[in-house]
């Protein structure tokens, strides 16, 4: 990052310099921002969180985003009533942190860098790097060019998504129906398609 704007690299990012502190403080927002989507490497699905001796429910510091799956105790309508407030679950028919009960949750929860896929961090340093070019006022040749390896670098890392997920293209809600023989939006079938038949 410090080489994008023509400085020597450092040997601690502790560094109280301030071109340090700017690429600290970029890649910190890039990291986040990149995370807090939820990727197949940072979802925890069904954790279940248990109440402390004061009845509340403590979210893990590293969780960028939760969504409660399940309350134990409780009808599946009423875990719209539990969210995040701090580094609690709040219960807002109750408006009280103090919920003495257990709470199911899926979480996306921030990684170290050092911990993600190679082909994510790759992407995250990349945009880092762009991200610190343009903070420095850089000229738009330059700019254009590390957008670019951005790009190649998000398209890798799309890739390794799909292998992960082990998507197909007949999963797609349209190839669905096609292949169910029903065509359009009323539902009719086409005689013309697998599985339609004649009225």
């Amino acid at each position: 990052m410090l080489s994008v704007v023509g400085e020597s690299g450092v040997s601690s990012t502790t560094s109280t310099h301030p071109s340090v502190q700017t690429a600290s403080r970029i890649l910190d927002t890039e990291d986040i921002d990149f995370q807090q989507t939820g990727w197949w490497f940072n979802r925890e699905y069904r954790s279940k969180l248990v109440p402390n001796s004061e009845g509340r429910v403590a979210v893990p510091a590293a969780a960028l985003d939760m969504q409660v799956s399940d309350v134990e105790y409780q009808t599946p309508a009423e875990k719209l009533r539990y969210a995040r407030r701090g580094n609690f679950i709040y219960d807002a028919y109750k408006h009280t942190d103090v919920i003495n009960t257990s709470v199911t949750v899926d979480l996306v929860t921030r990684l170290d860098i050092g911990s993600l896929p190679s082909v994510a961090a790759s992407y995250v340093l990349h945009k880092a790097r762009e991200a610190m070019y343009i903070d420095d006022d850089g000229d738009s040749f330059k700019t254009n060019e590390l957008k670019q390896q951005t790009a190649i670098a998000w398209a890798k890392l799309k890739a390794k998504e799909l292998t992960m997920l082990a998507v197909n293209a007949l999963d797609n809600p349209t190839a669905i129906r096609l292949q169910s023989g029903i065509t359009g939006t009323t539902g009719s079938r086409n005689p013309n398609l697998v599985g339609g038949r004649i009225r």
